[in-house]
């Protein structure tokens, strides 16, 4: 990849970051409030622990997208950005403007979730008696 294309993406990765952070930490504010008012009503709390719940959801889906931002960085330090880490062919330019902390290529990526998809099944076989 050529130094102007990386330092697009470069700057494109931390702008994701930067938005990210901002993200984290107002959820992490909102969070924090919907924790420590605990004085109201059934009604409320109930509302609240949905409130709480859907938040936390929101801080792990950040957590991990930074995680993803900060190896895309890693690898622009290494000299490895664009390379999909399974099969070493460079990740077309689209799916990284699309994905900017892409690690694959598709079909690598294809593999590697269908992988995932059949080790998370659960066992829906019953035992024959």
């Amino acid at each position: 990849m050529d130094q102007r294309k990386l330092q697009y993406f470069t700057k494109k990765i931390v702008e994701e970051r930067d938005r990210i952070t901002a993200s984290l930490t107002h959820h992490e504010v909102e969070f924090e409030g919907a924790a420590s008012s605990r004085s109201a009503e059934f009604e409320e709390a109930s509302r609240m622990d949905r409130d709480r719940e859907y938040i936390s959801g929101l801080l792990t889906i950040n957590t991990e997208e930074l995680s993803e931002i900060n190896e895309a960085l890693k690898r622009i330090l290494e000299g490895t950005y664009g390379q999909c880490v399974d099969c070493g062919n460079d990740i077309p330019e689209p799916r990284l403007e699309a994905m900017p902390s892409s690690l694959r290529c598709l079909d690598c990526q294809r593999q590697n979730e269908s992988r995932q998809d059949v080790s998370e099944e659960p066992d829906t076989m019953e035992p024959m008696l």
